[in-house]
C-alpha cells in the first residue's frame, strides 16, 4: 500500500512464499504430524485438501488467516489503494484477488469525500475479510453494520482458499461477484491489471477472463494496460503471459501505477484516452502532485468531483479549472 509503512502497526502483509512463517503456523502443523518444507503454501494447502486426512488442521489454518488478515489497517498517510478508488467513477469496476481489508478501508475513508454514489464498484472475487453477507436478503456491505432489510449480523463473506482447482459457482456471494466483473470485461474500454499474472494454474479463472474480453463489442478500440514489476526485469515474459488478450498494439506495460493512464488522467482516464485515440483531440495530462498527504490528495480532487455532480466533463487539468471564474 505504500513503501514505507505498508501497515498502520507495522504487521508483515505475507505472500504465497512466507505465509506460513508470517504468520507463525509451523507448530500448529507440526502438532499434527503433517510433513512442511517450505514451500509455497499454495501448494501446501493445495496438498493437504486433496489428502482429505486433517480437515481439523485445515479449518484452524483458515481461522488463523482469517483472524490475522481482519486486523491488517491502513496506514494513515495516502496509499496506493486511496489513489486507485477516487481515481474512478461509478461506472468503474475494481475486481480483486485479495483477502486484505486495505481496498474496503480506502473505499470508506474516502466515501464522504466523493460521494458513495460517485464511488467506483468493487467485486471482491476470492472473498474478503472486511465484507460480509446476508444469504437470506441477498445483500451484502461491511461486515461490522449487519444486514439493511432484516438487520441480522452478516456473516463473513467465504474467503477461497488456494486449491488448484477453485470454486467460483457452489457460494452465491463469490458466483455473483464473478458475474459483475463478466458483465464489466464485456464491455470494458479501458482495462488496468494491478501485479495479477492470469496464472496457468488458474485456468478457470483466466479463461473467464480471456472469454469475456473476446466477447467485448468494442474490444477493437479498447486499451488494456498491465502494471507489473516484472516489466522492470522481463518484459518479453510479461507479454508472452499476457498475448492473448492484446488486440495489435492496443495495450502498455508498466511497472508501477505512477506510470498508468489512471495517474495522468484521474477520474478521466477513459475520456482522456477516447480524446486521443477516436478524436485525435488529446487533453493535457492531469498528473497527481508528487508527497500530498491524504487529505492534500482529497483537496486536489475536489474540481473534478464538481465537474461530475455539475455533468460536465471538460477535460481541463484541476489547475485550470481552480483557476475559472
Amino acid at each position: 500500500s505504500t513503501i514505507r509503512n505498508p501497515e498502520k502497526h507495522g504487521k508483515t502483509l505475507p505472500g504465497m512464499a512466507n505465509l506460513v512463517e508470517v504468520l507463525d503456523l509451523k507448530w500448529l502443523i507440526d502438532d499434527y504430524s503433517v510433513e512442511y518444507n517450505g514451500e509455497n503454501f499454495e501448494a501446501f494447502y493445495d496438498s493437504l485438501v486433496n489428502a482429505g486426512e486433517y480437515p481439523e488442521l485445515v479449518e484452524l489454518l483458515e481461522i488463523a488467516i482469517y483472524d490475522y488478515f481482519t486486523d491488517l489497517k491502513l496506514p494513515d498517510e495516502a496509499t496506493l489503494y486511496d489513489y486507485l478508488v477516487l481515481s474512478l467513477r461509478e461506472k468503474d469496476l475494481i475486481a480483486t484477488f485479495n483477502w486484505d481489508p486495505f481496498l474496503a478501508q480506502a473505499f470508506a475513508r474516502n466515501m464522504h469525500v466523493v460521494g458513495y454514489e460517485r464511488m467506483p464498484q468493487i467485486a471482491f472475487l476470492h472473498g474478503n475479510v472486511a465484507i460480509g453477507v446476508c444469504y437470506s436478503c441477498k445483500t451484502m456491505g461491511w461486515r461490522q453494520n449487519g444486514c439493511t432489510k432484516c438487520s441480522n449480523d452478516f456473516n463473513p463473506s467465504k474467503l477461497l482458499y488456494p486449491v488448484g482447482k477453485k470454486d467460483y459457482a457452489s457460494d452465491e456471494f463469490i458466483a455473483a461477484e464473478w458475474e459483475r466483473l463478466k458483465w464489466h470485461m464485456q464491455r470494458a474500454y479501458y482495462v488496468t491489471v494491478f501485479g495479477y499474472s492470469a496464472p496457468k494454474t488458474d485456468a478457470e479463472a483466466r479463461k473467464m477472463l480471456l472469454d469475456e474480453w473476446q466477447a467485448n463489442p468494442v474490444q477493437e478500440l479498447a486499451e488494456i494496460d498491465i502494471v507489473d514489476i516484472l516489466r522492470s526485469t522481463d518484459r518479453p515474459a510479461l507479454e508472452e503471459n499476457w498475448k492473448e488478450f492484446f488486440v495489435r498494439s492496443h495495450y502498455g506495460l508498466f511497472d508501477s501505477f505512477q506510470k498508468s493512464q489512471l495517474f495522468y488522467h484521474p477520474r478521466r482516464s477513459c475520456d482522456a484516452f477516447a480524446m486521443a485515440t477516436l478524436q485525435c483531440s488529446p487533453w493535457a495530462e492531469n498528473t497527481y502532485p508528487e508527497g500530498l498527504s491524504l487529505a492534500e490528495l482529497q483537496e486536489w480532487l475536489q474540481p473534478l468531483i464538481e465537474e461530475e455532480a455539475a455533468g460536465i466533463f471538460s477535460g481541463n487539468t484541476c489547475e485550470e479549472l481552480r483557476k475559472a471564474p
